[in-house]
């Protein structure tokens, strides 16, 4: 698994998710790609605001690095879609899943980077922090957590030796 204070994701929103997966797969060669629907993103802060964004996502590898494919169901404003108002697709971010996620954050928001959003999934916290300033994109941090770090094991595993069957799964409970 990719090591603490790494690059561990690529993030992408997406207009359609069932295309962009067939792309990933069958152009690309990432995969296979577990599908979250209506993904349980718990006490969202968006911009400071308190959010209800609904999104279905899908997490696959390329190699050691995993794939996010994102979409968004509702319009209300958020992280996903206020780069994207015209339709405009690439890259929304990368992940990192720091030693430390409190001291991580500190230094992102001592950088003068904004914490744009944070939530919880599984009780395990994320921060997306806007450094298109420095990156073009957005940073997302991961608590060190078995949350995060159990299913970035499933979906890795699941790439090695991958042999293009079923491309679109379930992701376990």
């Amino acid at each position: 698994m990719q090591p603490l204070n790494t690059i561990r994701q690529l993030g992408y929103v997406v207009s359609n998710l069932d295309d962009a997966i067939r792309h990933w797969v069958e152009v690309l060669g990432a995969g296979p790609f577990f599908l979250i629907e209506h993904c349980a993103l718990r006490e969202q802060i968006y911009r400071g605001q308190p959010s209800a964004v609904d999104v279905d996502i899908a997490l696959g590898n390329s190699g050691d690095v995993q794939i996010e494919l994102i979409y968004q169901h509702n319009d209300v404003p958020s992280i996903y879609n206020e780069t994207n108002p015209a339709g405009h697709l690439g890259l929304h971010h990368f992940g990192v899943m720091p030693n430390n996620f409190e001291l991580a954050t500190k230094k992102m928001l001592d950088e003068g980077c904004e914490e744009a959003f944070s939530c919880t999934v599984s009780r395990a916290k994320l921060a997306y922090f806007d450094t298109r300033k420095q990156t073009g994109h957005f940073t997302e941090l991961w608590e060190n957590s078995n949350v995060f770090n159990d299913v970035a094991k499933l979906v890795e595993d699941a790439a090695k030796d991958w042999d293009g069957n079923i491309p679109i799964r379930p992701m376990p409970d």
